[in-house]
């Protein structure tokens, strides 16, 4: 009697995903950019703009580095997120 094989699982590979959130934007517009691997939701015209370029610069930092999101340890990505908040500058009020 020959063998059956059992399938294998499929092996998902990990994935990443940074999410933005910002209050305000009260004009009654809901704004919702989305990426490869981000989500930057709510904020006025002006503070999601900036959500979206701070996301962006979190992005090339990781870039740069030759990484994946998922790939980044918590202190690296503590370190990554000030760096490119130094780079946008504070968040509009």
């Amino acid at each position: 009697m020959g063998s059956v094989k059992k399938p294998r699982p499929k092996v998902r590979a990990k994935k990443g995903l940074l999410v933005g959130v910002r209050s305000g934007g009260e004009d009654g517009h809901t704004r919702v950019s989305r990426g490869k691997d981000f989500v930057a939701v709510g904020g006025s015209k002006e503070g999601h703009e900036h959500l979206r370029e701070t996301v962006a610069e979190i992005r090339r930092e990781v870039d740069r580095r030759g990484r994946r999101l998922v790939e980044v340890r918590r202190e690296e990505f503590r370190e990554i997120v000030t760096r490119a908040l130094e780079r946008t500058g504070p968040a509009p009020a």
